[in-house]
């Protein structure tokens, strides 16, 4: 048993829809098609691989001990990108966005997951084309949409777990916030 995790942030589904026109209009005008394998996300963690039931319950109970956290609204706002091959909606930096990634990070660290050397600093966004871009294609869509306006904003009060089947992405689990204070205080030997 081997199963592929992404855990993320899913715009409300009018915001998807208009995400994937962009995405759609992209991958006909230049032929490129390797953003349409996922849904419109916001990657909060690296997709990892569990390869047992044991610690896939881990992973679950640290994330479940991730959600006790704030709502927070988050701002989608234009584009920009990675040299030479990825193109994005950028995602506002908040304290939102960045204590939750923070909190599923360190919730997951103990359980080695992801070597620490391939563990990146968090830049927040959502990706519109990527891998089969070319750098003449990257920049044809650059100068098309490095100019253009975008602004979306939506609540965020859950993160999601998508999981890797039959080559696509899939909704697996979704965790609600919790009242951060309603989280239970490690056990202390001087309480």
């Amino acid at each position: 048993m081997e199963n592929l995790f992404l855990v993320c942030l899913i715009p409300p589904l009018s915001i998807a829809e208009d995400i994937d026109e962009i995405r759609n209009n992209i991958s006909e005008k230049y032929n490129v098609f390797e953003s349409l394998k996922r849904p419109a996300h916001i990657t909060l963690y690296n997709p990892v691989k569990i390869s047992s039931l044991a610690n896939e319950a881990k992973f679950f109970k640290a994330l479940e001990d991730a959600s006790y956290s704030d709502a927070f609204h988050q701002v989608l706002k234009n584009f920009n990108a990675f040299e030479p091959h990825t193109v994005y909606i950028d995602v506002e930096q908040n304290d939102g966005i960045m204590k939750l990634q923070s909190q599923i990070k360190s919730a997951l660290k103990p359980l080695n997951l992801i070597p620490a050397k391939d563990i990146m600093k968090f830049t927040p966004h959502l990706t519109i084309a990527f891998k089969d871009v070319k750098l003449p294609v990257y920049q044809s869509i650059m100068k098309e949409y490095g100019a253009k306006n975008f602004k979306r904003t939506f609540n965020v009060n859950s993160f999601s777990v998508y999981k890797h089947t039959d080559k696509r992405w899939r909704p697996y689990r979704d965790f609600a916030f919790k009242n951060p204070a309603d989280k239970p205080k490690p056990l202390s030997l001087f309480d």
